[in-house]
């Protein structure tokens, strides 16, 4: 055979290969430590909870091996035992290698072919490392002093959302085409890092226009664009706790804060002491607070405005997140705070307690 002929011979050899390599599925393979025998089921995160896609038992020495079977970029997981899983961004094309032990999976775990992956275990282990470091002062601060208990957890939990928003937002921006970012934006602060979010929403819907998660990420962003800082606060017209009406529009001429809360809220509740203070500071002719009760039941709703001390005045639909100024204030989570200045426009929002007081003390001197 000929030179020419031995080389055409090999190419075709290798395109064939190529060809049959690419029709072969991808696998999940790995090991466990302290997982001998330990059934694995791989499933596609679905809105009624989870699709298995594959499972198996590892062997003594904890090795295994999954099909991937994903179809398209979208959230997976591996589930250990009903209350152990680790998460996954797959596409379906590759090949990805996990190790880590079985008795501490997120945070053990090492994963390799998969970036998505990768970035969204580091998400979920710091953000699980932030929670237990500080649930653990906060354990040991309570025993040592119960009395400023409380103070010292409104100072971790400060700590804990402004450390998460520097990690993601970080994250966010080294990753804006990659699924995993949609993971890191719960941390984000809206009245702040919407222009990094719309940048992520732009990307990600040029990259995964079809995706649905990114659709829905796109169609936030948008409605958080149409209630800008600076634009019109929506209207409220709601009964106090006592069933009279209260329109929002009754505080035009002073500074507002709307403070978005509910008896059934932890964040909420602990925040409600710095508001107090705040109130008591600022109250007066050109200021004043309103509280949105995001509950259901009007007795929770009374004794917790009782119990936290709470003077300014208290509207609510009692529909909970049926509520009508969730949709129009654009709220995600609890507590949600929005400062209206005396024309009604939005001046700030989401801001931390702390952020509050510095803009409020701005804004009532600048009206002074």
């Amino acid at each position: 055979m000929s030179l020419r002929n031995i080389v055409i011979a090999l190419a075709v050899l290798l395109s064939c290969q190529s060809c049959n390599d690419s029709h072969q599925p991808k696998t999940i393979s790995g090991k466990f430590e302290h997982a001998k025998n330990l059934k694995l089921v791989f499933s596609k995160v679905t809105e009624n909870g989870e699709s298995v896609l594959d499972s198996t038992t590892t062997d003594e020495n904890g090795n295994f091996s999954l099909q991937n079977k994903a179809d398209a970029i979208d959230y997976y997981l591996i589930r250990t035992s009903p209350t152990t899983v680790l998460y996954l961004i797959l596409e379906g094309k590759e090949a990805v290698t996990i190790n880590g032990d079985a008795n501490n999976l997120e945070r053990s775990c090492s994963i390799t072919g998969s970036a998505d992956s990768e970035s969204l275990l580091k998400l979920r282990n710091f953000e699980k490392y932030m929670t237990d470091s500080l649930n653990k002062v906060f354990s040991e601060a309570r025993q040592a002093d119960p009395y400023h208990a409380d103070t010292v957890g409104r100072a971790l939990e400060i700590y804990y959302k402004t450390s998460m928003n520097t990690f993601s937002r970080k994250s966010v921006k080294a990753n804006l085409s990659r699924l995993s970012s949609l993971s890191a934006t719960k941390f984000l602060d809206q009245s702040k890092d919407l222009e990094l979010m719309q940048e992520l929403a732009d990307s990600l819907r040029k990259k995964f226009p079809e995706n649905q998660y990114v659709s829905d990420y796109g169609t936030l962003v948008a409605d958080l664009i149409k209630l800008p800082v600076g634009s019109a606060a929506p209207s409220i017209e709601l009964n106090t706790i006592e069933g009279k009406k209260f329109s929002l529009a009754d505080l035009r001429g002073k500074v507002i804060l709307l403070d978005f809360w509910a008896s059934w809220c932890g964040p909420c509740r602990r925040a409600n002491p710095e508001l107090v203070s705040l109130y008591k500071k600022y109250k007066g002719p050109g200021f004043e607070i309103l509280g949105v009760s995001l509950d259901d039941n009007m007795n929770s709703w009374k004794a917790a405005v009782k119990a936290d001390g709470i003077t300014w005045p208290q509207v609510s639909e009692l529909k909970k997140w049926d509520s009508k100024c969730v949709s129009d204030y654009h709220i995600e989570a609890i507590p949600f705070s929005v400062l209206i200045d005396a024309k009604g426009k939005i001046l700030a929002k989401g801001l931390t307690p702390e952020d509050l007081a510095s803009k409020i003390s701005e804004v009532l001197k600048k009206n002074s």
